[in-house]
């Protein structure tokens, strides 16, 4: 290994010993000495709001764990409609079809200035052969995000208007402070929530009336939430 290479990875170890998401990130199960055996740089990228991570169909060649900000990843069906998947916060991975596939099955769009460490393939096919660690822990997060996906699919999705947009609120709460919640933009809520913008926009207003949510910006993207009335709204509609 170069002497160049060498100080590249020290600067990868230290970066991602003081990331504030390490602990939840698809790296918190390595240790220093797995961390020795990466040979390729991992890079740390801000993308702007509206930015593009990857595209559907293009070539996998990186993964994308989130430090700060979000994501949406959405798909395009076959009538030509753009559908989001799910989102990504803080410590989740985005990509991780192409450790096993050649192309990426999503769009991923920055809903907001994001900031990611993007892991080229090679990483964690090197990671995999030499840390059992990372295998497992690969696994575990693959298992994941196919049960968040299912989630989302399931309880977003169905159930009345007023339900949907309950369960959508108490989704997007922060770790942190259970008592804040972050949205997007109403076209993109109507999206996942499979309801016109005009629908979310009607059923916002009327949590924000009924002092179920309250908004804490004028952009309509920070709300403090009463997390027992959103969660009787839900049981009320069962």
């Amino acid at each position: 290994m170069k002497v160049g290479d060498i100080k590249s990875n020290l600067l990868d170890l230290a970066r991602c010993n003081s990331c504030g998401v390490r602990k939840i990130s698809l790296f918190s199960g390595l240790t220093d000495e797995d961390f020795s055996h990466i040979h390729q740089s991992i890079d740390e990228i801000k993308f702007p709001a509206g930015a593009s991570l990857f595209r559907q169909g293009d070539d996998g060649r990186h993964i994308f764990t989130v430090r700060q900000g979000m994501v949406k990843l959405s798909r395009l069906r076959q009538n030509g409609d753009q559908r989001i998947m799910r989102i990504l916060r803080p410590g989740d991975v985005g990509g991780l079809e192409v450790i096993v596939a050649s192309h990426y099955e999503y769009d991923a769009i920055a809903l907001d200035p994001v900031f990611v460490c993007r892991i080229p393939v090679e990483v964690i096919q090197q990671l995999d052969c030499e840390s059992p660690r990372l295998h497992k822990k690969l696994l575990e997060r693959w298992h994941e995000t196919l049960i968040e996906a299912d989630e989302w699919m399931a309880e977003l999705t169905s159930g009345t208007a007023r339900a949907r947009m309950a369960r959508l609120l108490l989704k997007m709460r922060n770790p942190a402070q259970p008592e804040l919640s972050t949205l997007f933009s109403r076209d993109d809520i109507g999206s996942m929530l499979c309801m016109t913008m005009e629908t979310a926009s009607r059923t916002i207003n009327a949590f924000q009336r009924e002092g179920k949510i309250a908004s804490l910006d004028a952009g309509g993207r920070f709300y403090q939430i009463d997390s027992g009335a959103l969660q009787a709204e839900i049981v009320s509609s069962d």
